[in-house]
């Protein structure tokens, strides 16, 4: 059997033919910017110029007037619209208040863009304005204003994690080390930006294309949105161009798209530009992560607890998520016999945080390696050694559930710091210390653990079923 199993090829190593790489080096691929639709208007949205304010009063008046232009709608031209996104907090476009500087508050839908541009610098309107929170530690203080009604002390989500005894792990320790980090924002530059074309037949039946990444969650979502049938609703998805999370979620400006062309009744297309892509998508999500650790003088690891604090936005989006990998991230890839792990995503006047490309590892990970190297330190070990004396084995399950049926940590671990000398460079770099010159050198190791594989997704359970019917049977 092993025989057999060795002379399968292997596509390890092999260089493989991308698919539709001739269409996109010909130029014959066309994403949703190339695609128009017969008599389609064009929109383009107003948003908040303050980052937390009430709405006293819009006019449009004057960009109605403007020759070109098919529609100007507010929140008030669609009562029936429903709250959207993950955490179903917030209107596609806003009603009496703006939270963040992106809110959507009036759209435009016109012969060309330049037409709806100009009717958005036509449209005044009045705000009062209200205190900003500009940070989770301003979000979270006494005097703090709500943010959503339903969600006191502008708490959105909260997860907690324990295992073992962290009062038993710590009493065992030799060395205990605290580490905080502020781990910032990142914007999404995907060479796609965001784009939506919206038409409804005469029947009413809508036809979405979309560069999401999720067209069928659209499907049942915009058909709660609008209230039919799934089955009365087709979404297209050209190629992307680029996503990494930032297309996971539903944002305003899809439902505007399709409230424009409901009420125009003539096909609307809205593409951002770069600039309203960074705007308007989400962000990797701000942590302020705390990390205390314990570990004997032989370098076992006795306990960890972790607290972070994520800077949801104004608005719930997956970013309010991303605490499940983080926490697998911070006690899988080691062996932490104790843990204590809590955090808590808090709703601030920031842009919304999503999905971004890692998920939360990102920022598990900085936080744990570097403090991993530092307690390395703190007992007299190089890092290398310190890692392999907790690595995880293949066989062992985590108290999470991870189930480690092959691990080659520990090989990746030696190979990585055999090829790169890091023994003797580590041990030579330390000697230089305390050199007068001010060119220091220095050479690092780190590792990380990365979640995949199928799992229930949003409101899917992640089951499906292909039928294929033989019609000559």
């Amino acid at each position: 059997m092993a025989e057999a199993l060795r002379a399968v090829p292997s596509l390890i190593g092999q260089r493989i033919r991308k698919l539709d790489a001739p269409d996109k080096a010909s130029g014959k691929t066309r994403y949703i910017q190339d695609l128009e639709l017969p008599g389609a208007l064009h929109a383009k949205i107003l948003r908040s110029t303050e980052v937390h304010a009430r709405i006293v009063a819009i006019d449009t008046s004057a960009a109605r007037a403007l020759p070109g232009v098919h529609a100007v709608i507010t929140a008030a031209d669609v009562p029936w619209q429903r709250p959207i996104g993950v955490g179903k907090d917030h209107l596609p476009l806003k009603t009496d208040r703006v939270r963040s500087l992106r809110d959507e508050i009036a759209a435009v839908a016109a012969d060309s863009e330049e037409i709806a541009e100009a009717a958005l610098r036509l449209i005044r309107v009045t705000y009062e304005r209200l205190p900003v929170l500009a940070n989770v530690t301003e979000a979270l203080a006494p005097e703090a204003p709500q943010l959503h009604a339903d969600h006191p002390g502008n708490l959105a989500m909260s997860f907690d994690y324990a295992q073992g005894d962290v009062a038993q792990g710590e009493a065992e320790s030799d060395v205990v080390l605290e580490d905080v980090f502020w781990l910032h924002y990142v914007t999404h530059c995907c060479m796609g930006v965001s784009g939506v074309i919206a038409e409804f037949d005469p029947g009413g039946n809508l036809l979405l294309y979309s560069n999401t990444q999720v067209p069928f969650l659209h499907k049942r979502e915009f058909a709660e949105l609008l209230g039919i049938d799934p089955g009365r609703i087709r979404i297209i998805q050209p190629p992307i161009g680029g996503a990494f999370g930032s297309k996971l979620d539903i944002y305003p400006f899809e439902p505007i798209a399709i409230f424009l062309a409901k009420i125009t009744g003539r096909p609307v297309k809205l593409v951002f530009t770069r600039e309203e892509e960074f705007l308007a998508s989400p962000t990797r999500q701000p942590v302020l992560l705390k990390l205390r650790s314990g570990c004997r003088r032989d370098g076992t690891l006795t306990f960890r607890t972790v607290e972070t604090l994520h800077d949801n936005g104004a608005y719930t989006s997956w970013g309010a998520t991303t605490p499940f990998v983080m926490m697998q991230t911070i006690s899988s890839l080691y062996r932490v016999p104790h843990c204590l792990y809590h955090t808590a995503a808090i709703y601030t006047n920031n842009p919304y945080a999503g999905s971004f490309r890692g998920y939360g590892n990102l920022q598990a990970t900085f936080a744990v390696e570097a403090h991993m190297e530092k307690l390395a330190e703190a007992v007299g070990m190089d890092g290398l050694a310190f890692r392999l004396k907790n690595a995880q084995e293949p066989g062992e399950v985590t108290p999470q559930g991870m189930n480690f049926k092959s691990c080659g940590f520990r090989q990746c671990l030696q190979t990585a710091a055999e090829r790169s000398d890091y023994l003797r460079k580590h041990a030579e770099y330390a000697a230089r210390r305390q050199d007068p010159s001010p060119v220091k050198r220095g050479i690092g190791m780190a590792s990380m653990l990365h979640v995949g594989g199928g799992a229930k997704i949003y409101p899917s359970d992640g089951c499906g079923t292909i039928l294929k019917i033989d019609d000559f049977a």
